[in-house]
This record gives C-alpha cells, structure tokens and sequence, in this order.
C-alpha cells in the first residue's frame, strides 16, 4: 500500500477526532427517550398458532398417565388374558411411518 496514503489515513483519523465522548444526556439520548413508545403495536396469531395454543391447554388439562388404562393392562397381564394383535400394530406403525413422508 502506498505510504502517502497511509499517512493522509492518519491524519484525516487525527483531524476528526475531538475527544468528546457521548454521555446518555446528549439530545439524540433525550429525544429517544422523550418519544413514547408506539401503541398500535399489534400480534397476529396465525390459525395454525392458536391452533396449537387450544392444543397445549387441551393436554395441559389431561393427566399425564392414565391410571384407569394401566390397571387393566397390568390385571390382564397378570391373568394371562393380555393379547397381543402384532397386525394391528403393525399396520399402525407403517401408517406413521407413511405420516412422515407427507
């Protein structure tokens, strides 16, 4: 790089600097703060959105387990009389399987 460019850099960055130093009192500082802030600020909640809104507090109101369904499962496990139907879960698990490709 050429030296002479070098040193007008220099100069012009010596000549413009003054020194001073912004405080949080300058005007541009007392005319943000003086200018309220905007009240028509508004948020649109998509019909997706709100539809998962009514989902969460939906599940938020289910319990967490249902213990009604456990105790069958646990007494006919228990009996002997707990059946298996493996086409049925299999044919779900390739319905969600296909539930992922879409």
């Amino acid at each position: 790089m050429d030296q002479g460019i070098l040193g007008k850099i220099g100069t012009k960055v010596d000549e413009t600097s003054t020194g001073k130093k912004v405080s949080p009192h300058s005007s541009a500082a007392k005319n943000s703060a003086a200018q309220p802030a905007s009240s028509s600020d508004t948020v649109n909640l998509t019909s997706s959105a709100k539809l998962l809104e009514q989902l969460d507090n939906t599940l938020k109101s289910l319990p967490a387990v249902n213990a009604e369904r456990v105790s069958e499962v646990k007494g006919a496990i228990e009996s002997g009389n707990f059946e298996i139907d493996s086409q049925a879960i299999a044919d779900a698990m390739i319905r969600l399987d296909r539930s992922f490709g879409e």
